[in-house]
């Protein structure tokens, strides 16, 4: 069986193809891991044809074409303006709550695009768990292709519109949806930890100066939860031209402290965008500002520790960026 999502945004496949003419991007699924998971089910051209055929059957106007494995789904490109999502594991298929029960109830006027789902599949014989259809926003990973200030700034604006209040239903995440206070121990170990691997490093951490950020963010109250991202990474942001074309991979996505998404941006925008950034979320009050620093050293510290070169410099780039952090040359 397939269900339709019930925004009314998201009308029948062939209508949406009709009223939004404009090609988006399902970017693809990333890790901070340098080895990715098992893949639990093996999703191929003919399992996706034969649930499109029995499921979706209007979809089959639309030509099946390359596909990416991502660390949790894989995610087959559906003509031109589409996208099949399969979760491969378990524990993707687990997450997928908020992708496809919430999100197409929150998208209404956003100024961004996202793929928000516009056909859910169910579980069947051949497949074990629900996937979806999504759009295909054109675009660039940020990783790739970094913001302008004018981009930053929308990038803002982007999560002034996402951070609206959340019920007490929605989900919360294991770690980013907890208070800074019930993380600090943790961040502690990180943070003691990336000291011992730097000791003859390129890269010297101020652990003193990044204890003081932390302790003064978690002793500041917060307001209640609102929707978040939760994974602000560079790849999750799509660019075009500068400007920002989508935010994508919204598996994480809870109720917590926006200050969780604000620290994220902060450490993958160059500290040059911050204003612009700060700017186009409408500023920022002195104590979602602290909290967002002391979440920015969290998360900054989380990459660095990764297997992953890329996601590590990001790291340590924004350590050095919150001023806790700077190269021993």
């Amino acid at each position: 069986m397939w269900s339709r999502t019930h925004n009314a945004a998201h009308a029948p496949l062939w209508l949406v193809t009709m009223v939004t003419p404009r090609p988006q991007f399902y970017g693809d699924d990333m890790t901070v891991s340098a080895r990715p998971p098992v893949a639990e089910v093996r999703i191929d051209a003919d399992l996706v044809t034969r649930l499109l055929r029995a499921h979706v059957p209007e979809a089959q106007q639309f030509a099946l074409g390359d596909h990416h494995q991502g660390r949790d789904a894989v995610v087959w490109r559906l003509g031109a303006d589409w996208a099949v999502r399969l979760p491969h594991r378990q524990l993707a298929a687990d997450r997928q709550s908020t992708e496809l029960d919430w999100l197409p109830h929150l998208c209404a006027g956003w100024p961004f695009r996202a793929p928000v789902p516009v056909r859910i599949g169910r579980p069947t014989q051949d497949y074990p768990w629900r996937w979806s259809i999504v759009p295909w926003v054109q675009g660039v990973p940020m990783t790739h292709a970094p913001l302008s200030l004018g981009g930053a700034a929308q990038l803002g604006h982007a999560l002034r519109a996402l951070h609206t209040p959340a019920p007490a239903q929605a989900p919360r995440h294991p770690r980013w949806s907890q208070p800074l206070r019930a993380r600090a121990a943790r961040t502690e170990d990180r943070l003691a930890t990336l000291v011992r691997r730097t000791e003859v490093g390129s890269w010297r951490l101020d652990i003193a100066a990044a204890h003081r950020i932390i302790e003064a963010g978690a002793a500041l109250p917060v307001g209640a939860p609102r929707w978040c991202h939760l994974d602000v990474r560079a790849e999750h942001i799509m660019t075009a031209n500068g400007y920002l074309a989508g935010i994508i991979d919204w598996g994480d996505a809870a109720a917590a402290d926006p200050a969780h998404d604000l620290g994220q941006a902060l450490v993958t925008l160059p500290v040059t965008a911050w204003d612009a950034f700060i700017t186009g979320y409408g500023g920022l009050e002195p104590h979602t500002f602290t909290r967002a620093r002391a979440a920015a050293i969290e998360f900054a510290a989380s990459l660095a520790l990764t297997g992953n070169p890329t996601h590590a410099h990001a790291g340590w780039t924004g350590l050095a960026a919150l001023g806790v952090a700077h190269r021993a040359d």
